[in-house]
């Protein structure tokens, strides 16, 4: 079983990443000083064979070392896929592009545009989407939970990109929520878009009392009322393109820990 979402990032921004996630889902049962170990052993003992790593600059000078970060964490964890990433402020995208995946032997490009704080139709990435295309490496983006990050990706962004570069591969994840209808769509017309739906079966819940920041239906849980989030009702397509899904479980920065999303 393979969870294609997971965050081992150096102890600095480890310990920032948990912090800033437990304002808003006080009872997460992981601690700030997670390590690398204690992921590792938690992702065994859930039944993960392999894992797909992601890091992400904040700012330009963490581009290249948190891609050599990636690298040893390759070379030391057998079973972990890593992937790069970069910063439109970097001058040197092109160079750091290359040296992620040819030199460091990493298998794409992952951005979250939401905390890396620029729009996916940043003119200075376009030769980056071209270089991937050229390459035929994966390109994964964030989207989704806007409510939370106070910020969008919309479904023609994502299109836009796509008709300018028609054999790039992409990895939508999170799957736009809670706009899944128009991730399935963009599925349906590119065969080069596959859709990540971590955090989105991880059967999180919410108080009704709560603000919903998370963009739960309401539903009912054990005779309670609750915010809930499930794709559920999306039965028909995930079964249909299977083989184009993929799960995960956003570990450490998650809704729950990797067994229950993966298990869910």
């Amino acid at each position: 079983m393979i969870d294609a979402h997971i965050h081992i990032f150096p102890p600095y921004r480890s310990v920032k990443a948990v912090r800033w996630l437990k304002r808003y889902i006080p009872g997460l049962k992981v601690e700030e000083t997670v390590s690398e170990a204690q992921i590792l052993k938690l992702l065994r003992d859930s039944g993960i064979s392999h894992f797909f790593n992601y890091v992400y600059p904040l700012k330009q000078e963490e581009s290249r070392p948190l891609n050599q970060y990636n690298y040893h964490l390759s070379k030391r964890v057998k079973n972990a896929v890593c992937f790069g990433s970069l910063h439109p402020d970097n001058e040197d995208r092109r160079d750091i592009l290359e040296e992620a995946l040819l030199g460091y032997g990493l298998l794409g490009i992952k951005f979250h545009p939401f905390v890396q704080g620029f729009s996916i139709l940043d003119p200075r990435l376009d030769e980056i989407y071209a270089s991937l295309e050229k390459m035929g490496r994966p390109l994964v983006i964030h989207t989704g939970f806007n409510r939370f990050y106070k910020a969008a990706i919309r479904m023609d962004e994502v299109e836009t990109i796509l008709k300018r570069h028609p054999d790039l591969v992409m990895v939508i994840a999170h799957m736009l929520y809670p706009d899944v209808r128009q991730a399935f769509q963009l599925l349906n017309r590119y065969p080069n878009v596959y859709l990540d739906g971590t955090n989105l079966f991880s059967d999180y819940q919410e108080g009704i009392e709560g603000e919903n920041i998370f963009e739960g239906v309401r539903d009912t849980v054990n005779g309670n009322p609750k915010y809930r989030i499930s794709c559920l009702a999306f039965r028909d397509e995930l079964e249909k393109y299977s083989g184009r899904i993929l799960l995960g479980s956003d570990y450490p920065v998650a809704m729950n820990d990797p067994e229950r999303s993966m298990h869910t």
